[in-house]
C-alpha cells in the first residue's frame, strides 16, 4: 500500500511539473482580425523649368552720336556771322548740333527687342506607400475574449499555449 502512495504520489509530482513548466497547447477560434497599417510619406523635389521671352530695351552708352553732332553743329553756325558773331554763332550750332546728335541717339536706345530666358522653380510632391506592421487578433478560448498581435494572418483559428500554475 506505501509503495502504491509512493507511485501516486511521484505521479501526480510529475504531471504537476510538467503541465507548469511548458504547458499543453489548443486551439482558438479566431473572432477578429484587424491589419495594422502605417502610411510612409517620401518627398519628391522636382524641377519645372519653362521658357519665357522679355522685352529688352537695349541701351548703348556712346558719346560719339553728341561730339559728332557737335562738330557739324560748329561747322555750319562758323558759316553765318562775322566776327564775334561768328564765334558766337559756332558756339550755339556745337550746342544745337550735340544737343540733336544726343536726342537721336537716345531714340535709337529705346529699341525693345525679345529675349528668350529660362525659368525654372522647385516643386515638391509627396509618394505615399502604405506598410503593414501585423494584425491585431481578437480569439475566444475558455469563454472569454483575448487579444494579441502578430506579424501574420492568423486564418480562422490559432493555436494556443495553455499552463497552470498553483497559487501560494
Amino acid at each position: 500500500m506505501k509503495a502504491r502512495i509512493l507511485i501516486m504520489a511521484t505521479t501526480l509530482a510529475a504531471s504537476g511539473l510538467a503541465m507548469a513548466g511548458g504547458g499543453s497547447y489548443e486551439t482558438a477560434r479566431v473572432v477578429d482580425v484587424e491589419p495594422m497599417r502605417e502610411v510612409h510619406r517620401t518627398p519628391i523635389d522636382r524641377e519645372i523649368c519653362r521658357e519665357e521671352t522679355a522685352y529688352v530695351r537695349e541701351r548703348r552708352h556712346s558719346h560719339a552720336p553728341t561730339v559728332v553732332g557737335a562738330i557739324i553743329g560748329g561747322v555750319i553756325g562758323n558759316q553765318f556771322g562775322s566776327g564775334r558773331g561768328r564765334d558766337a554763332a559756332t558756339a550755339a550750332g556745337a550746342l544745337l548740333g550735340g544737343s540733336i546728335g544726343h536726342d537721336a541717339s537716345r531714340a535709337r536706345d529705346g529699341r525693345h527687342y525679345p529675349v528668350v530666358r529660362e525659368r525654372c522653380r522647385v516643386e515638391r510632391d509627396w509618394r505615399e506607400r502604405t506598410v503593414d506592421r501585423g494584425y491585431r487578433v481578437t480569439y475566444e478560448y475558455g469563454g472569454r475574449l483575448h487579444r494579441t498581435t502578430m506579424a501574420h494572418h492568423p486564418g480562422d483559428t490559432i493555436r494556443v499555449r495553455v499552463s497552470v500554475d498553483p497559487v501560494d
